[in-house]
């Protein structure tokens, strides 16, 4: 059994619990904690996105206490059905593009921080492994969308996309994109 496991009975059954997931470095948990400090600063709010890391971004921001005040949402919509369910992100986009694209990250992003009424949205998209890849997309390509809400009447509402190539197993291309996930939108909100 892992060091992080543990076998507990209750009654007739034995329960047996290990972490599906946990923050894999002090970085992370720095950067969720820098993210909480500046934007409380800044009295700016947040919602998330994300696919291709399946809740570790939301993991490693609840992580923290006081998340609540900044936090407003995460979302995990995974497949074609749920983008547009959840987000409404269009039919066009995800036939033209694929979920993983500059341009359904970036909608996604959009959408998060449109629908939840907050300063910031941040999604990420990705192919984590090991089947998925392209030769245009190969296994470890993730992208990360920061949508920013000016003020009403501004014209200065932005949304910047970066694409990444992350190495490695799925757990650790997960791991990857969720720490750059967390770095790209500290950086916007420094900015």
């Amino acid at each position: 059994m892992p060091a992080s496991a543990f076998r507990h009975s209750e009654g007739n059954v034995d329960l047996f619990w290990r972490p599906l997931w946990r923050m894999d470095d002090i970085a992370e948990r720095s950067h969720a904690e820098d993210l909480r400090d500046s934007l409380r600063k800044r009295e700016q709010t947040m919602a998330v996105a994300e696919t291709a890391t399946g809740g570790r971004v939301g993991a490693a921001l609840t992580a923290v206490p006081g998340a609540s005040t900044v936090l407003d949402r995460v979302l995990v919509p995974y497949d074609y059905d749920s983008l547009r369910e959840l987000l409404a992100v269009d039919r066009e986009l995800l036939d033209e593009y694929g979920a993983v694209s500059a341009e359904v990250t970036a909608a996604l992003a959009r959408a998060v921080r449109d629908t939840a009424a907050v300063t910031w949205g941040v999604a990420n998209t990705g192919i984590a492994g090991p089947e998925g890849g392209t030769a245009d997309k190969p296994v470890g390509t993730a992208y990360v969308a920061v949508a920013y809400a000016a003020p009403w009447g501004s014209g200065e509402s932005e949304t910047a996309v970066e694409r990444y190539q992350f190495e490695g197993d799925r757990e650790t291309v997960q791991s990857q994109l969720a720490a750059q996930t967390l770095d790209d939108v500290l950086a916007r909100v420094r900015d």
